[in-house]
């Protein structure tokens, strides 16, 4: 007897410890006049995944769209479809109205997983016609966005940074990202940034404090530079800023792994290259 309640208590010590790392499953909701999404998923803290990731959306009741997530098609090998604000105890799906047509879209934020990339979105519009609704996947990268109402005209402008930026003159950790920012329209998506003149003023100027702020003896600040040199040749002052960048590298005020000459010529070729210059 004693080995049978051995075996009892050993077997039900292997079904507690079974339950606890089960998957849990998890709901989100989200809703706006009869318009509903709900947002399924299952998370293995042990397994630090998620899975079994489904979205249905519903229009006074009746469901009009219902699907599992599928791998965005511009990501490579593995990718594991995190709620973006599941670690933030934030809703990671939301209705608005973004392009102010009195239709609300459903916006799904997501994070596939890694040290700092990437966010992507997915937005559902609606299809009268066809009462169906079509997703747009959109890739943030290493930076995400939020939505705002910059002109104050009722519709949405998702703000964001310039992800080509990263990597591009220096490491992560001292790469900067120009302002960006994109309006939803007939869904799509469209970069509206030059309409925003004093965010890019706003930005730029935070960029050229930060910039300044590191010393010749301080990390690299080519990449911070860039970011700024980029949102004033929005400005139309691009002329101006290659000479700043230009008489500061004399004095190793502007400084990195590349010679003043090497990073010029580079910067003018990759602002060119992503339509700043």
């Amino acid at each position: 007897m004693k080995g049978v309640a051995a075996l009892a208590v050993a077997l039900g010590a292997v079904v507690v410890t079974n339950a606890a790392a089960a998957p849990r499953p998890h709901v989100e909701r989200a809703q706006t006049g009869t318009v509903q999404a709900v947002f399924t998923y299952a998370w293995d803290p042990a397994r630090f995944r998620f899975s079994r990731q489904h979205i249905t959306i519903s229009r006074g009741g009746t469901q009009r769209f219902s699907e599992f997530l599928r791998k965005p098609p511009v990501v490579s090998g593995t990718a594991n479809a995190q709620p973006a604000g599941f670690f933030s105890h934030k809703r990671s799906v939301s209705l608005s109205d973004l392009d102010g047509d009195g239709e609300p879209e459903v916006v799904l934020d997501l994070y596939w997983g890694g040290a700092h990339c990437c966010w992507y979105s997915q937005i559902y519009r609606y299809n009268a016609t066809s009462q169906h609704y079509r997703p747009l996947v959109h890739v943030w990268g290493d930076v995400n966005y939020v939505l705002a109402d910059l002109d104050h005209d009722g519709r949405q402008e998702l703000v964001t940074r310039d992800d080509r930026f990263s990597y591009a003159f220096a490491d992560f950790a001292d790469s900067r990202w120009p302002v960006r920012i994109l309006a939803y329209r007939a869904g799509r998506l469209i970069v509206v940034t030059k309409s925003y003149p004093a965010e890019i003023r706003r930005d730029s100027a935070a960029l050229w404090h930060e910039g300044m702020a590191r010393g010749r003896r301080k990390p690299s600040n080519q990449g911070i530079m860039a970011a700024w040199a980029a949102d004033q040749c929005l400005l139309g002052r691009c002329n101006v800023a290659f000479r700043s960048i230009a008489a500061l590298s004399k004095t190793g005020r502007v400084h990195g792994d590349l010679k003043p000459t090497a990073y010029e010529r580079r910067l003018r070729a990759f602002l060119k290259r992503t339509d700043y210059l």
